[in-house]
């Protein structure tokens, strides 16, 4: 008789192609999990930056605030200037004219003091 070769039993059973469902649900879990974190890393960006977003929001509307501030003084300190000036240039204004009355008065006067000297 023949001796059965080690590879004999294969040919005397069934041989039917079957997928193992193990491998096939760990890798969806894999996969299921893969998406999951994928989606938690960029929520968790999506809302670093929305927070980065609003602080820079407050920064900025803090510096507003200030610079309106800063633009509100200085408005008023130029009004102030310009209040001051016109008041300056009115009194100099009266100065002068009050200077031009008292030159006409000297002259009138020297003129006066000049015919007073003078031999009849």
């Amino acid at each position: 008789m023949l001796k059965s070769s080690p590879t004999h039993r294969l040919t005397g059973t069934s041989f039917e192609l079957t997928s193992d469902r193990r491998w096939r649900n760990g890798l969806i879990a894999i996969l299921v999990v893969l998406v999951l974190v994928v989606l938690g890393a960029v929520g968790v960006r999506y809302f670093e930056s929305q927070l980065a977003s609003f602080a820079q929001l407050a920064r900025i509307e803090g510096e507003n605030d200030r610079l309106r501030g800063e633009l509100d003084s200085t408005r008023m300190e130029l009004e102030m200037e310009r209040a001051t000036r016109a008041e300056l240039k009115r009194q100099v204004a009266e100065l002068n004219e009050r200077v031009s009355q008292l030159n006409h008065q000297l002259g009138f006067f020297n003129s006066q003091a000049n015919g007073s000297k003078k031999p009849n």
